[in-house]
């Protein structure tokens, strides 16, 4: 189950695959790209790697012209945002 915040919708998904360009920042350039946007699309979790044996680590995720925008920790989102809460977040080819 994903779920939306900030806008009162809940959307049943069993799984999201997406392709495209996939870019890790630093915080201070999340924060400066997620200042372009009116109502960004946050989605938060932990980005899973059992596969590889490593722990889980925590993920913010922007979406932003075409490219997935991945901050590695947790970050103080802007009450603007609509939130998306991951139960899990699994990024491979």
């Amino acid at each position: 189950m994903v779920r939306a915040m900030g806008c009162g919708i809940e959307v049943p998904a069993q799984r999201v695959l997406a392709g495209g360009v996939i870019v890790y920042v630093d915080k201070e350039s999340f924060y400066r790209l997620l200042e372009l946007k009116e109502k960004p699309f946050c989605i938060v979790g932990e980005l899973s790697s059992a596969g590889f044996g490593l722990k889980k680590t925590k993920v913010t995720i922007i979406p932003f012209e075409g490219a997935l925008i991945v901050y590695r920790g947790e970050v103080e989102l802007p009450e603007k945002c609509i939130l998306v809460k991951a139960s899990e977040i699994s990024i491979s080819k």
